[in-house]
């Protein structure tokens, strides 16, 4: 099971994706990607803060065709499993002088759940959180 962060879910929104990260994903077996509700709430904001137009409009149409079609019932939420994992992880992390963001530790609570592995660009950011962490783009 692979945890698709929201940096690797956005370059595959692009015009003129990474052609390594898109070769990364056809190389994966489908069945096995998730996104977060965490990176659907991201992306949500990100359109939605985009100013009424075709370019919003067709993004936002793309998204949410994505979410139903590709990952209708892959998705994984932040739950009370997710959010204790959050607590040890965030205060770990605080300790180490190496704080994560609220999203991002999130993320990774969620994958820590789910016991996934997480694609991810910011390797950097989730580093000392336990988990096991692919990056797509090299």
């Amino acid at each position: 099971m692979i945890l698709l962060d929201t940096n690797i879910i956005s370059e595959m929104m692009k015009q003129l994706p990474n052609p390594g990260v898109i070769n990364w994903i056809e190389e994966q077996e489908v069945t096995q990607l998730y996104i977060s509700s965490i990176s659907i709430a991201e992306i949500a904001y990100g359109i939605n803060v985009l100013p009424n137009g075709n370019r919003r409009h067709s993004l936002e149409e793309a998204f949410y065709k994505a979410i139903k079609m590709a990952f209708k019932h892959h998705i994984l939420f932040f739950d009370e499993a997710s959010a204790h994992h959050y607590g040890r992880l965030m205060s770990h992390r605080k300790n180490l002088g190496k704080p994560l963001s609220i999203l991002d530790g999130q993320i990774a609570s969620i994958a820590l759940t789910h016991e996934t592995t997480l694609a991810t660009r910011n390797i950097r950011d989730f580093s000392d959180c336990e988990l096991d962490l692919i990056n797509p783009f090299e």
